[in-house]
């Protein structure tokens, strides 16, 4: 589904000509309804991994595949549909904080063709599946942490995408959110989207017990089916 071959990803550095490397030589697959552990310290290049899947950034060297496709030839018109394939997680959830719990998740549909009443079946059946139907017209400040990240699940899946890219999304939350939060991305998982989790967390790494990709300064020191944290 997912292949990433030799990548390398520099950044110059703006105070000199020098470059900083991200990622060297990096090179993996993901099959379809995988759940994957992407396991490294803070700079180690977790993020822009994310990144590079989600056709945010480009390599500079070497090529990311999606569903064969190489990403690095998508024409600019067509990079939209594209990102309708892929939901994103953040850590700090980005939710807007004038819109409800409904708005905040049916936002991602309104330039699509989505009927009024079509988009509210969608939006309904989400919220239902991360647990948030009574929160439905609640504002970002009247939520925990925890249902602000749950949000942030519907919000990704609104598009019922193939594949979710979650960026330390337990980074803010503490653990019991933090289980509640691997609860509903297994379950997502369970129901057939692809999720790549980045962590620095060994408690979610060793709890998850599913195939982790372990990251050390921008290259990739192990990849185990049923890995733990080894750092």
């Amino acid at each position: 589904m997912i292949k990433l071959e030799n990548i390398t990803k520099t950044y110059p550095l703006s105070f000199n000509r020098e470059t900083k490397v991200a990622l060297q030589n990096v090179s993996f697959d993901v099959e379809a309804g995988e759940f994957i552990t992407f396991c490294g310290r803070s700079g180690a290049g977790k993020t822009t991994l994310l990144k590079l899947i989600a056709c945010q950034e480009q390599p500079t060297e070497g090529a990311v595949f999606f569903d064969g496709e190489n990403l690095g030839k998508i024409k600019d018109k067509d990079i939209c549909a594209f990102r309708h394939q892929i939901g994103f997680v953040f850590q700090d959830y980005k939710l807007l904080s004038y819109k409800t719990v409904f708005e905040n998740v049916s936002y991602a549909l309104e330039v699509t063709d989505y009927q009024n009443g079509v988009m509210d079946n969608e939006v309904s059946q989400i919220l239902e599946l991360v647990g948030l139907e009574k929160q439905t017209n609640s504002f970002p400040h009247e939520l925990s942490g925890g249902e602000k990240q749950r949000v942030a699940i519907a919000r990704a899946l609104i598009h019922r995408p193939k594949v979710i890219l979650a960026d330390e999304p337990t980074g803010n939350l503490d653990p019991y959110h933090t289980r509640d939060v691997l609860k509903i991305l297994n379950k997502v998982n369970e129901l057939g989207t692809t999720i790549l989790l980045a962590t620095h967390s060994k408690e979610i790494v060793n709890s998850l017990q599913r195939r982790v990709i372990t990251i050390e300064d921008g290259q990739i020191r192990s990849d185990e089916a049923n890995g733990r944290f080894i750092l």
